[in-house]
């Protein structure tokens, strides 16, 4: 990426929804299709699209992610020299559990400032795609927004509770947010990545926590939006895109690696 950019993997998000699966390791360490794991989806998103930086977010049981990520050499980074680092509770001076994002990053506060990067790509772990981040981050620039969210058209449909759903206008902005809803096929869906410059995220994370407030979508996204104290782009993601946000849809995701087109989606690209 021309523009310097740093990522941020949350490894524990959707965790309790997976019940036995995730009982003693993350959602990020999650097995997907037999040799993969769900962070290896996120990792290579970064990785691919230039990213050199990446933090993991991690509160409890991430033995078993750190077996399977190593030395990081499987996506050209570097533990030792600081190419990947983990970002846990102990790591952060952090005791206790996070009640949310926001804590959860305001906890890794001393690593943003100590980074150098003028953008930062937040990324979940129970969304599975093959995104190029680098289109992302243009796209984010010209769109002038303080915060871009990638999201996915099709999966709003009145029944699946989503973190956050955007709704569109017809020149493509967004026009209202919602959270923990189960959005109407009006509504795209986000698909838990998003980009802003690093300074607006240490800044409003920590405005956010001083008020108490511990949600990231709610609290910050949402709630910034709709005071109008800053601007909010979509960027509509037209590939592959598996939620495994449950118990049930990670059984039927796993059975969709059966279809040519998923396959080929998510692992396929000649660009990735």
């Amino acid at each position: 990426m021309k523009t310097t950019t740093m990522g941020i993997i949350f490894a524990n998000i959707y965790a309790s929804s997976l019940g036995e699966l995730t009982n003693k390791r993350t959602m990020a360490s999650l097995p997907y299709g037999g040799r993969y794991r769900q962070i290896d989806f996120s990792l290579s998103n970064m990785t691919n699209s230039g990213i050199r930086h990446i933090g993991l977010i991690t509160k409890h049981n991430y033995q078993s992610l750190m077996n399977h990520i190593g030395s990081g050499q499987e996506w050209d980074l570097n533990i030792e020299e600081g190419g990947l680092e983990y970002l846990t509770p102990f790591a952060q001076g952090h005791t206790g559990s996070y009640r949310g994002k926001l804590e959860a990053l305001n906890s890794a506060m001393d690593f943003f400032k100590m980074s150098k990067e003028e953008y930062v790509i937040l990324s979940d772990s129970a969304v599975l795609s093959a995104v190029d981040l680098r289109e992302v981050l243009e796209d984010h620039v010209a769109s002038g927004a303080d915060v871009t969210v990638v999201a996915k058209e099709g999966i709003s449909n009145g029944k699946k509770q989503l973190d956050m759903a955007l709704k569109l206008g017809e020149n493509g902005t967004v026009t209202d947010i919602a959270v923990d809803y189960c959005a109407g096929p009006e509504y795209v869906a986000s698909m838990g990545i998003f980009v802003m410059k690093r300074e607006f995220l240490m800044k409003e994370v920590t405005e956010a926590v001083a008020h108490d407030h511990y949600r990231f979508e709610r609290d910050l996204v949402m709630h910034g939006f709709a005071e109008k104290r800053f601007t909010v782009n979509a960027y509509l993601f037209d590939g592959v895109v598996l939620f495994n946000e449950s118990t049930a849809e990670f059984f039927q995701n796993s059975l969709k690696l059966i279809e040519p087109e998923i396959r080929h989606g998510l692992f396929y690209n000649p660009n990735r």
